[in-house]
């Protein structure tokens, strides 16, 4: 186990923010499009007008990684209520 200083987590945290919502925004523009395509289509094959794209939604921002970091942070920071060690052995 490597022990790493505040700066690094910090930096992991925000590399791991950042890739979780680029994630996130990739899977769902590819959602959106494939949803388009379909509908699409539909309105070629019976005849209407092709429907107007929806867009995207924004890439993620600086302080959207920041707060999902920061999420991220809190979760990994809390202390465990209960204490007491377990053992899988039985004694």
């Amino acid at each position: 186990m490597s022990n790493l200083s505040p700066f690094e987590i910090r930096l992991q945290l925000l590399q791991m923010s950042k890739d979780m919502l680029e994630q996130d925004y990739f899977a769902q523009r590819e959602k959106g499009s494939n949803e388009y395509s379909a509908k699409c289509e539909v309105a070629k094959i019976h005849g209407q007008p092709i429907p107007e794209h929806p867009g995207f939604t924004a890439f993620p921002s600086e302080t959207e990684i920041i707060r999902k970091a920061t999420e991220l942070n809190s979760f990994v920071s809390q202390i465990p209520q209960d204490t007491t060690k377990t053992s899988k052995k039985s004694t």
